[in-house]
């Protein structure tokens, strides 16, 4: 306690020994380096999410040979506010029709969510789908995705 007195102490004395355009010029500089920090941080953080939420979806070779391939993919979340909406855009390198099911797993590899879909392109063509998981599957940064 005595230690934070001392401290304390000297700041006091060392503010009155600076003039007040000193001491304000001093503030100013404090509160523009601080304010900088604390844009880097924020920005630091942004990109930091961004990364720990790329989706990354487990396509089997069988989509593969029928012409399948997966472009930008994305999870975002419905009107209840869970992160439950993957959105995949499907590029076509041969004509397909058919059903496809996206699967959500958690960290543990267990089964939460399940969401069948029938999809028709043509060779290249390449379209946007969206697969809506029940409102209570809620996809993580963890969680792995498969489509079959």
């Amino acid at each position: 306690m005595k230690i934070i007195l001392m401290i304390s102490l000297f700041f006091v004395i060392a503010l009155i020994q600076c003039s007040s355009n000193d001491t304000k010029e001093k503030i100013n500089k404090v509160g523009n380096v601080t304010g900088q920090a604390v844009g880097e941080l924020v920005s630091g953080i942004s990109s930091g999410v961004k990364k720990a939420f790329d989706v990354k979806i487990d396509l089997p070779k069988s989509l593969t040979d029928k012409g399948i391939r997966l472009g930008k993919t994305s999870v975002s979340s419905d009107s209840t506010g869970n992160d439950n909406l993957l959105t995949v855009y499907i590029i076509f390198n041969n004509d397909f029709k058919g059903e496809l099911t996206a699967k959500a797993f958690d960290n543990k590899g267990l089964e939460m969510g399940r969401v069948k879909l029938n999809i028709e392109g043509k060779k290249d063509e390449a379209k946007y789908f969206d697969f809506h998981f029940d409102k209570r599957t809620k996809i993580d940064f963890d969680s792995k995705l498969t489509i079959e």
